[in-house]
């Protein structure tokens, strides 16, 4: 698989380089691929996996959008939560459908948990679920 990094705000693009960057705008040109991004972070840290790896639960209706086939995705960063400090925190929690990005939660260091939820209109195909750490990087979760 090649993986794509928005060079302005981080973004990975899967298999294919897009013309902008869905989440800032920037240009193709600002992208660097690095189809071992989330192998490095792994092999710089691989102690932090179990505060890092996205844990998500899929639930096929959703109490919030119970008008519509919603399927609520529900992530929580690490099975041991991750920190939220001014020194140490999650940036940001992507996801993706079939390889395609749909969403992103921000996240600031202070006044939150590193926790996100997504509400899908389609219910089909592969969820991969990106997080990025200021310290030990990316990290994901796919199902």
């Amino acid at each position: 698989m090649k993986i794509y990094i928005c060079q302005v705000c981080g973004h990975l693009a899967f298999n294919n380089l897009p013309d902008t960057c869905p989440v800032c705008g920037a240009e193709k040109d600002k992208f660097l691929q690095n189809d071992a991004i989330f192998k490095e972070s792994s092999q710089k840290s691989p102690e932090a996996e179990v505060k890092h790896v996205p844990a998500v639960t899929v639930n096929k209706s959703s109490r919030l959008i119970p008008e519509s086939g919603c399927t609520e995705v529900i992530v929580r960063i690490g099975k041991v939560m991750h920190p939220m400090e001014e020194k140490h925190y999650i940036r940001f929690i992507d996801a993706y459908q079939n390889d395609k990005f749909i969403a992103r939660m921000h996240l600031t260091p202070l006044g939150v948990y590193p926790a996100a939820c997504f509400y899908l209109k389609e219910a089909e195909g592969k969820i991969t679920i990106v997080e990025n750490c200021n310290i030990h990087g990316y990290w994901k979760f796919e199902l």
